[in-house]
């Protein structure tokens, strides 16, 4: 599969089927709306997880390399210590295994209704974490991935032309858009698919 995030995060809403056809994946803090098909970790055993274990809690109960997808969906702004996450995500994953994670814009109310939240994000917070970003120079982690898919909202051009254009105008700048724009217009959440990059 190309991409795996629009068929995650489809236009009708949060997928209701497998789409994952064997694919081995985890839903990392999925709580109670698991990804179908997938193998679900949270800290609270809820109908569907699979494993009862915090994410901030490392390392995961699981093999180095056992996942081709793991998803975070709403779950990275919970996290105590995002660079301690990112990795584990890199160890879990086998080589070109896909991340999809998905956040709230940090100008959106839902960034901060929630005060279990204790990061915030925009559209560059995770490039310390992608190869040739120009931030992961820093070195906070030596698992980088690759940036496959990235979305202000979710992965979908819209049905109505002015936010189809709106949008295609905020993903080629986005800098501007974080800084200014995002005061008047902002979005809900960031979604991101990530590749591993082997060491």
């Amino acid at each position: 599969m190309s991409l795996w995030a629009p068929h995650i995060y489809t236009k009708n809403g949060f997928v209701k089927k497998d789409v994952l056809d064997g694919v081995k994946a985890l839903d990392v803090g999925c709580g109670g709306r698991k990804l179908p098909g997938a193998l679900g970790m949270d800290i609270l055993e809820l109908p569907g997880v699979d494993a009862v274990h915090s994410f901030n809690t490392t390392p995961w109960p699981f093999a180095d390399r056992t996942f081709d997808l793991v998803l975070m969906n709403h779950a990275l702004e919970h996290v105590g210590d995002v660079v301690a996450v990112m990795n584990e995500l890199h160890r879990v994953l086998k080589p070109g295994g896909r991340a999809v994670i998905q956040v709230p814009y940090f100008r959106c109310i839902d960034a901060y209704n929630d005060p279990t939240h204790t990061h915030f994000f925009t559209a560059r917070t995770l490039d310390y974490f992608i190869a040739g970003s120009g931030l992961s120079k820093y070195g906070y982690s030596k698992n980088l991935f690759r940036k496959k898919g990235f979305w202000y909202g979710w992965p979908h051009a819209s049905g109505n032309p002015l936010v189809r254009v709106l949008k295609s105008f905020i993903s080629s700048h986005p800098a501007f858009f974080d800084q200014y724009l995002s005061l008047l217009l902002p979005v809900e959440c960031l979604t991101w698919e990530l590749e591993t990059i082997p060491l």
